[in-house]
């Protein structure tokens, strides 16, 4: 063996000592602490020893006192929000472009027809050229053409006003469409005639008023109108078709107002079914309310009357067939007697006799929710409505003008309130021997008034946000709810049902 390893084997000698030492060390040390605490004993079988039998074992400890709880914070005041920052929540969350923004095709409205596979297109095109609209069933890769009527627009100078109508639309079928003609052509644009379900659905706006004074500016009064078009065909795809109660601007003779109402993409995919308002037409001091030349030139309306006092006139008044309801909308801005329009809506009721429902809407609440409006309001509105009504056995009567939403009793041929119903949020109405007014309240913001009281109004609401109707309608029922559209929240809900 040489040094070396002797050397090595002597250093691991002394380290095994060294180990050794340390572990016995150890060992006496914790035998010396365990003698020190005593026996410990096993908790029972099945858990943790039962409270006496650890007071038993620690008798030296003594009992903590229960924490005091720390006082909740007082809740903070809400911030109040300025009007800007209730406008950016409002806005849409998403965009709805692309909108129209062409130079050649302008304020493009698609209507309702008078029947479910019937819409109406109406446009302003820059040229003369016959117009139509390409119509395209992305189902099939069928296309067809459907020429317009086309004809110098008195509005917009130097535009044309082009009519058209598209026919043979499939329940649950979708289409690609643009409009123009060989000189200019608007975007494709895309539509979805909703599956039959054996149920109807259509949604009710009123008072857009485009260009508002006393809210904001033109622009901005359109972002708001977006917003609300926008989610309510996101919330309710299932709808037909949109009525809207009148009032689309606030000046009659602003074509740029016209143009910010309908330039919207929403717009785009729902039929329109449009109703004069009194601030969609001129008031001539010397005649009266005459029409609007302007809602004639942007709209295209079905089974257009032929009463009024002028060609712009006659579109205030028109009917059409969605199922087994007929919906028929009054001109109650201009200066047609009232005889004239219990005429019509009992002629077009003998001309449409195999329906259930019968619905009818115009754009003055009969029943004022403003104390102005009540002061000022003609009874005879009232009374040729509920003659209308009765006579007709109408279910409902929409109306806008009060940006108030407001829901009636039963209302019989005298104006008079029926008190053997209920009229709670949420209750049902069997087989009515009357009428039920309603009136929507603004759906742009544009304008709010204070509610006032009205004996024959059993719900009133004004939280000064855009509101809407969603109206659902089966053999045997018809359900309404009011909503709140920034939210989407139900404020008010009421059904009628036949038996």
């Amino acid at each position: 063996m040489t040094k070396k390893v002797k050397k090595r084997n002597r250093k691991n000698n002394r380290a095994g000592v060294l180990f050794t030492a340390l572990v016995l060390l150890i060992l006496v040390s914790l035998t010396a602490w365990r003698l020190k605490e005593g026996p410990r004993e096993e908790p029972p079988p099945g858990g943790e020893p039962r409270q006496e039998e650890q007071e038993e074992a620690k008798p030296e400890q003594a009992v903590r006192p229960e924490p005091k709880p720390e006082p909740e914070p007082e809740p903070e005041e809400p911030e109040e929000k300025s009007p800007e920052q209730e406008k950016a929540e409002f806005l849409p969350d998403y965009t709805s472009a692309p909108l129209l923004h062409t130079t050649e095709i302008r304020s493009l409205s698609m209507e309702v027809g008078a029947s479910g596979d019937e819409v109406r297109f109406n446009w302003l095109s820059q040229s003369g050229g016959k117009g139509s609209v390409m119509w395209k069933n992305t189902d099939t890769g069928e296309e067809q053409k459907f020429e317009a009527q086309s004809a110098s627009a008195s509005t917009v100078g130097g535009y044309y006003v082009n009519k058209a109508s598209v026919t043979g639309i499939q329940p649950g079928a979708s289409y690609t469409y643009r409009v123009g003609n060989e000189d200019a052509w608007s975007p494709e644009y895309t539509y979805r005639r909703p599956k039959e379900s054996g149920r109807l659905t259509f949604l009710v706006t009123s008072d857009a008023q485009i260009g508002q004074s006393e809210m904001e500016e033109a622009v901005e009064t359109a972002e708001r109108w977006d917003s609300v078009v926008t989610r309510l065909l996101r919330y309710v795809p299932e709808a037909e078709f949109l009525f809207h109660l009148g009032d689309h601007v606030a000046d009659a003779q602003n074509t740029e107002q016209y143009e910010l109402f309908l330039d919207h993409l929403a717009l785009y995919r729902i039929p329109l079914a449009p109703i004069v308002g009194n601030h969609d037409i001129i008031n001539d001091y010397g005649t009266g309310r005459v029409g609007g030349r302007n809602f004639y030139e942007h709209f295209n309306v079905p089974n257009r009357s032929d009463t009024g006092q002028s060609q712009f006139d006659l579109d205030g008044n028109y009917y059409f067939v969605r199922g087994e309801t007929l919906f028929i909308v009054l001109n109650s801005s201009t200066i047609q007697s009232f005889d004239v329009l219990e005429q019509y809506v009992a002629k077009v009721v003998q001309e449409n006799p195999d329906v259930k429902w019968r619905i009818l809407a115009q754009h003055f609440s009969p029943y004022s929710s403003v104390s102005k409006y009540q002061e000022n309001n003609d009874s005879q509105i009232r009374e040729y409505l509920a003659r209308a009504a009765m006579d007709n056995n109408v279910d409902l009567v929409l109306s806008g003008h009060e940006h108030i939403y407001a829901r009636s009793a039963i209302i019989n041929r005298e104006c008079e309130t029926l008190n053997d119903y209920n009229y709670e949020p949420g209750d049902t109405v069997v087989n009515p021997q009357g009428t039920l007014y309603v009136t929507c309240g603004t759906s742009s913001g544009c304008l709010y008034h204070p509610v006032e009281p009205e004996v024959r109004l059993m719900f009133q609401n004004q939280e000064n946000v855009p509101t809407a109707l969603r109206i659902d309608i089966t053999d045997t029922e018809l359900h309404l709810r009011a909503y709140l559209v920034d939210s989407w929240t139900v404020c008010d809900e009421y059904t009628i049902r036949k038996e």
